[in-house]
């Protein structure tokens, strides 16, 4: 079985690697990071994934979010690492869950807590490896490869981008309310971005879903600005980010009286587009919190 342990010291990352030989070419790879402090399982996630970058680690990443899945570049693990070259069911990718899990030392005579351990494991097991030549991975299609290479080249924290689902208009209301936006998930770390800032493909549907498809999150965005009338649009692209089990913020302008049938039933967070400085950034703030991304 071989065993990595990712270990802090001052702020730097360490990896521990099997030293021994002679593991079967079949053994499970084991991916322990522990902190000697009580943390939620985010903020363990959130810490581990800033060690990675810090280090240049691209083998493993979040793959929607940082609470589901993640990704794991099962060739790219298996170049890093020399004990590893026999390990024949190395290849590809794969996704694998984080497992999160809490160690406590209590004083034998009071009974109370001493210390707390908290642990993320990684499991990357051959049975589970063969069983997912169909994994969710394969919603990245052919056509999305490329558009999906170039984005990660531009920001290697993609979880930490919002894709912004919204009417394009280049008035200035609409654009001042996408400043203010930006701006508020900035202050946090987040990047916000809308199709057009950038094209990854010169098909218009395929460069939108590679944005929804590297985006951690989505941002919906309705008003009434200009019409009464919702952008269909929008609609697909909420629709397709959900089923890519991606958390959205819905804004909407609090002078709309209905939306679609099929949305109704959503948690809106409602601006006032006379004060949107004020609103949006309170509702912005509340939905990261809410979320624990802040």
């Amino acid at each position: 079985m071989f065993t990595f342990h990712f270990k802090t010291f001052l702020g730097q990352l360490f990896l521990d690697e099997p030293i021994h030989a002679g593991a079967p070419s079949e053994s499970p790879v084991l991916i322990f990071f522990r902190e000697k402090e009580d943390f939620t399982k985010h903020e363990m996630l959130r810490r581990f994934n800033n060690l990675l970058q810090t280090k240049n680690i691209s083998w493993l990443r979040p793959f929607k979010n940082l609470t589901g899945e993640w990704v794991v570049d099962l060739k790219e693990l298996k170049n890093n690492y020399a004990i590893l070259n026999d390990t024949e069911y190395l290849k590809g990718k794969a996704t694998i869950e984080p497992e999160y899990f809490q160690n406590e030392k209590r004083n034998e005579y009071t009974d109370e807590i001493e210390e707390v351990e908290t642990w993320l494991k990684f499991g990357i097991y051959p049975d589970e490896i063969y069983i997912q030549s169909a994994s969710s991975l394969s919603t990245t299609t052919n056509e999305l490869t490329q558009p999906v290479e170039r984005f990660y080249k531009d920001f290697n924290k993609p979880h930490n981008c919002g894709f912004l689902m919204m009417k394009y208009e280049d008035t200035n209301i609409p654009t001042q309310l996408v400043k203010i936006i930006k701006h508020r998930f900035e202050k946090y770390g987040f990047k916000i971005l809308r199709a057009d800032d950038k094209w990854y493909s010169d098909d218009l549907l395929t460069n939108i879903k590679a944005y929804m498809h590297c985006c951690g999150f989505g941002v919906a965005l309705f008003d009434r600005i200009n019409s009464n009338y919702f952008n269909p649009n929008v609609s697909l692209e909420i629709g397709y980010m959900m089923s890519l089990g991606k958390p959205i913020l819905y804004l909407k302008d609090k002078t709309l009286v209905s939306l679609q049938t099929d949305l109704v039933g959503k948690l809106y967070a409602e601006f006032d587009f006379q004060d949107p400085e004020n609103t949006l950034t309170k509702r912005i703030d509340k939905w990261l919190s809410d979320n624990e991304m802040i």
